[in-house]
């Protein structure tokens, strides 16, 4: 059994899974499908019959990558700097299962002190006080958390998720994987790794690291 059929089981899809999700999905409409390694098809096919998330929320952005689709409210694409990753290129994609995530890093709420959310905090106190809603001060405190927190970083098209990692050829864009954020070289090592294994095969320049700059 080779690595591809391996990372299928993984999913728990089969090839007829990934067939029927690349004939029949009009999220590669305007993509060129050559451009698309089978890995990152077979990942999409698990997400959309698993129900993971929206694979939607990918295809919008590669759409978006390639000129066809409208522009979206991620993070926009950009390199990565370091080894071994240096040479590719990352682009976000959103979904609603990243919605707390996002609303985590813009009141940063991770940190013991976080000005923004205390900022947050006093001025719903002073427009409650003002203005009293219907629903007491929670109802104020809610959405502004929430909704405005949301469209806050929509905006600034700051919306994050996890990675679609893609490498550029002769000025076009080639689309290998989807990645969760990785914090340490270690991960890196292994999303390489990964790519290097199931997609240098099918897109043989990946494997001259000087034609990924």
């Amino acid at each position: 059994m080779n690595l591809y059929s391996k990372q299928l089981n993984s999913l728990h899809i089969t090839e007829g899974d990934v067939a029927f999700f690349r004939d029949n999905n009009p999220g590669f409409c305007g993509v060129d499908p050559s451009r698309v390694s089978r890995f990152l098809i077979a990942q999409l096919a698990a997400v959309s019959k698993h129900r993971i998330f929206n694979s939607f929320s990918v295809t919008d952005v590669i759409q978006q990558l390639e000129g066809v689709g409208r522009i979206g409210c991620a993070k926009r694409e950009e390199p990565f700097k370091h080894s071994p990753l240096k040479g590719f290129w990352k682009a976000h994609f959103f979904d609603a299962r990243f919605l707390m995530k996002n609303l985590t890093n813009h009141w940063g709420l991770e940190s013991k002190e976080s000005p923004k959310f205390d900022g947050l905090c006093s001025r719903v106190a002073v427009e409650e006080e003002k203005s009293p809603s219907a629903f007491d001060w929670q109802d104020r405190f809610a959405h502004e958390l929430t909704i405005g927190g949301y469209k806050a970083r929509a905006k600034r098209k700051k919306l994050t998720g996890e990675w679609i990692i893609f490498a550029k050829h002769d000025e076009l864009n080639y689309y290998l994987c989807l990645a969760k954020h990785s914090t340490s070289k270690e991960d890196d090592s292994q999303i390489y790794a990964l790519i290097n294994a199931i997609c240098a095969h099918e897109y043989p320049f990946l494997s001259q690291p000087c034609t990924r700059r």
